[in-house]
């Protein structure tokens, strides 16, 4: 499943996009990790919600861990709609959860856009065993 969607995202290999969210993909996620050659570290996985708005999921440092990789950013967490919209510089935002692990879009090119603009202000790459 997840394997099937890895190299249509994004050149990187770090973003994964599911065709909708609910099902379980994290043990799925790490199996093909471990299969990649070169090592290749997944940071974000979107996905549709069932009121067909966009989510930006960030992938945690293990299966049952609440650390994520790379967090969405700390000036981000915790803000909704149009003040997200102006911090984030990304129009059409919904939200960022507060902890950063998880946020919302309305758009799937605005999700995407999410995990770029995290991914362009990251100061280090996790390695994968």
């Amino acid at each position: 499943m997840v394997g099937t969607l890895y190299d249509k995202v994004d050149p990187s290999g770090e973003i994964v996009e599911l065709a909708k969210g609910g099902c379980p993909w994290k043990e799925h996620l790490y199996h093909l990790e471990s299969g990649l050659s070169p090592p290749v570290a997944i940071f974000f996985v979107i996905y549709t919600d069932q009121a067909g708005q966009w989510r930006v999921q960030c992938v945690p440092k293990e299966p049952h861990s609440f650390q994520s990789r790379l967090p969405l950013p700390e000036p981000w967490r915790g803000l909704r709609d149009e003040a997200l919209d102006q911090v984030s510089g990304i129009p059409g935002c919904i939200f960022v959860h507060a902890s950063g692990f998880i946020g919302g879009h309305r758009t799937r090119e605005g999700a995407l856009s999410m995990a770029h603009a995290t991914l362009a202000q990251r100061s280090y790459l996790p390695q994968i065993s």
